[in-house]
């Protein structure tokens, strides 16, 4: 794989979709400003629900840091998550296909739990 271990994990457990890993690339290239979650649905053409989700979880993931007026700013809580956040965006540029397997391949991913619930099973 393309990425050390910790920033695997991360990338399995905080990004949830493509859209998110945008999203969260997006954040990164503007450190310095704030933006809203309409500022963020309009830039990705997204929906609310989505960013709401992907916030959440990056915020979870101490990746970004909420703001009293409602809008949100990426600010990693420890320097590491952004070292980690770099190797995925660079993997990101370089392989995304790989990149795009491991989020879709993550435990609990909807999409994934979807298409397996298609798969035959042998004892079945």
């Amino acid at each position: 794989m393309v990425l050390s271990d910790d920033a695997l994990t991360l990338l399995r457990s905080s990004i949830r979709s493509v859209w998110a890993l945008e999203l969260l690339l997006l954040l990164r290239r503007t450190p310095g400003r704030d933006w809203s979650k309409a500022d963020l649905v309009r830039e990705l053409r997204g929906s609310d629900v989505v960013v709401q989700e992907a916030l959440g979880g990056f915020l979870g993931a101490g990746l970004v840091m909420a703001l009293a007026d409602g809008c949100h700013r990426y600010h990693p809580a420890a320097p590491i998550l952004d070292q980690w956040v770099e190797e995925i965006a660079q993997a990101y540029a370089t392989r995304p296909s790989a990149i795009i397997r491991e989020i879709f391949a993550a435990p609990g991913n909807k999409v994934q739990i979807f298409a397996d619930s298609f798969r035959f099973r042998l004892n079945d």
